[in-house]
């Protein structure tokens, strides 16, 4: 039989692993939804706009689209195939690379967004510096992979990623992309603004600016928003 002593000692251990099993559960950031605006200003002077509620949970892997404007669809992008309904018709099925997992949702959500989710891929990081208050990281791609990226310079402060830009094999920059205006709930963090200029094959520059409002977490009002009947 313990002792009064022992046995306050272990109740102390007893309730620290269930406090401990409690905050570990907490941190773990699985669902996010937001209202979005996409704004598009192309290098041949013609623009768009969209508008919408996306939502993604990094166990299912559906990420949707809940389209609003300029016209009410919902796109679901799931493995290699990203499917557009109107009316709850399908409208098209197109088949894209499976990215799911290397958005910001899913980074974001598996705390991997400092590294733009590079460490986990076929890139390999072969030199750090550091400037004008940033940690610059570069990522090389094998060159058996034969893609056009060459390498991938990631900037961060503060442990923050502040941008990502990918030049070809040809030394010339084909994409920026900025990550702005952080938002912290608890201890989750997510650009609230993401600014792409995208360069074309003779240098001229398109922006894409994407912004987030009304970001929640692990949202379990409605779950069957998150998922796709598909």
């Amino acid at each position: 039989m313990l002792d009064p002593a022992r046995a306050k000692c272990w109740l102390l251990i007893l309730i620290s692993t269930i406090l401990f099993s409690i905050s570990g559960y907490g941190q773990d950031y699985f669902r996010i939804r937001a209202d979005f605006s996409v704004k598009i200003s192309n290098s041949n002077g013609t623009k768009n706009l969209t508008r919408g509620i996306v939502y993604y949970d990094k166990n299912i892997r559906d990420l949707i689209y809940d389209i609003s404007f300029p016209r009410k669809e919902k796109w679901i992008s799931r493995d290699t195939c990203l499917y557009k309904f109107s009316n709850d018709s399908l409208i098209q099925k197109v088949t894209i690379p499976s990215i799911n997992e290397f958005t910001i949702f899913h980074l974001a959500l598996n705390s991997r967004l400092n590294d733009f989710g590079l460490k986990n891929t076929m890139y390999q990081m072969n030199k750090v510096e550091k400037k004008g208050g940033m940690v610059l990281s570069y990522w090389k791609i094998p060159e058996k992979a034969k893609i056009s990226i060459d390498h991938v310079v990631v900037a961060k402060k503060s442990n923050r990623l502040e941008s990502v830009v990918m030049v070809n094999s040809d030394q010339k920059i084909i994409s920026k992309q900025f990550f702005r205006n952080y938002i912290k709930i608890d201890a989750f963090e997510f650009p609230s603004q993401i600014i792409q200029i995208l360069y074309d094959p003779d240098g001229r520059e398109n922006y894409q600016v994407t912004e987030f409002r009304n970001i929640r977490i692990n949202d379990m009002t409605n779950s069957k928003l998150y998922e796709s009947a598909l």
